[in-house]
């Protein structure tokens, strides 16, 4: 068994690479988000509820993508 590969310029990454990068952008665009909506300050601890957003996002891409 062998992970996924993509390849970016001539080079070989692995996918989870991508997905975790995709997972990262979400959590900073739901920052973004709760400030905008002013619910940033409701939220705690943040650290726990961006983590939890990133890594929802990571799996679920990875599930959508490469799951079986």
């Amino acid at each position: 068994m062998h992970c996924p590969s993509l390849n970016v310029f001539g080079t070989f990454f692995p996918s989870w690479m991508l997905c975790a990068i995709l997972g990262i952008c979400a959590a900073v665009v739901a920052h973004k988000l709760f400030g905008l909506v002013r619910i940033r300050a409701e939220l705690k601890p943040p650290l726990l509820v961006y983590s939890s957003v990133a890594l929802t996002v990571t799996f679920l891409i990875w599930l959508v993508r490469y799951g079986s």
